[in-house]
């Protein structure tokens, strides 16, 4: 993902934003008491640069989905950005992963992208997209859409229609990317629209757009997408941080975490050091126990 990448970290403020007492008061209504699960993935698995460091050094192209889910429990799908896949193609995924495993799946831009993110094509491709997810509903995570950067605020009707159309039962996340949406009563908005039509809002973390970092939660789901870059000193501070904010929201009524982390194209395989430093972090905050990674670099 390069929305918001810059070439100097140095200069930036990479504090989080405080909670909301809207969503404070959301949260104070989940009356779920459900373990806590933490996802966590990469937004891809065919990346050749993760042989010899997150998968075996002779992984072959047809294996990669297997060794991806044997260190991970989820994934970012940017695969469906282009289209959606034939059913035929989908159950060979499941074939490759764990019963436990979840693929979050974005929507294909040739709905999120068009004029008309209502019009006929528009809702015929979603639902195209949900024969998809149903027949992989049991290893689905959130679906994710990315909303064009040129989509703004004055289309607010048109963001209230797509969601309405949108079934309820089945898990979307919303990235909107406009400056335009992130002013107080803007966001105050959309939070609602969100919130009444059970819309997860994505959380972004990227270095050059602070405003699409918030924390307006409509529900027990947190889904962040972070851009980093592990070889930068200011990723262990956000590591950090982002542990003690998570554990904040689980004590608010917070249990199902989508964490997916972005580095930089060239150095993809630096998610391995992210997430071996993040895990025993979030084990020991949330007492769960998942295994870190294993770095094939060393073997």
């Amino acid at each position: 993902m390069k929305f918001g990448q810059v070439t100097n970290l140095d200069s930036i403020e990479f504090d989080l934003p405080e909670i909301p007492n809207r969503t404070k008061e959301l949260l104070k209504k989940s009356t779920s008491e459900k373990s806590v699960k933490f996802y966590f993935g990469a937004p891809g698995w065919s990346d050749i640069n993760y042989k010899g460091n997150i998968y075996p050094r002779k992984t072959s192209s047809a294996k990669m989905l297997i060794e991806y889910a044997k260190q991970f429990n989820s994934i970012e799908f940017n695969g469906t950005r282009y289209g959606v896949p034939k059913l035929t193609t989908a159950e060979k995924w499941k074939d490759k992963v764990n019963k436990d495993f979840k693929f979050s799946m974005k929507l294909p831009q040739f709905i999120t992208h068009r004029k008309n993110i209502n019009d006929i094509e528009s809702y015929q491709k979603i639902d195209e997209f949900l024969l998809l997810w149903d027949n992989i509903v049991h290893y689905s995570g959130v679906n994710f859409a990315v909303m064009a950067n040129y989509f703004r605020s004055d289309k607010f009707n048109d963001l209230a229609k797509f969601v309405q159309y949108w079934p309820k039962e089945v898990p979307l996340a919303i990235e909107l990317r406009d400056q335009s949406w992130f002013n107080l009563k803007m966001s105050q908005s959309w939070h609602e629209l969100f919130y009444e039509n059970q819309i997860i809002p994505v959380i972004t973390d990227t270095p050059g757009r602070r405003d699409v970092l918030h924390f307006n939660l409509t529900n027990d789901h947190l889904f962040v997408r972070y851009v980093g870059d592990f070889s930068h000193e200011s990723d262990k501070k956000r590591i950090e941080q982002w542990v003690n904010r998570i554990s904040e929201l689980v004590g608010m009524g917070v249990n199902h975490i989508w964490f997916y982390v972005h580095q930089p194209g060239e150095n993809r395989e630096r998610i391995l050091q992210f997430y071996n430093y993040m895990l025993p972090l979030i084990n020991t905050s949330l007492d769960l126990n998942i295994p870190l990674l294993v770095d094939y670099s060393k073997a």
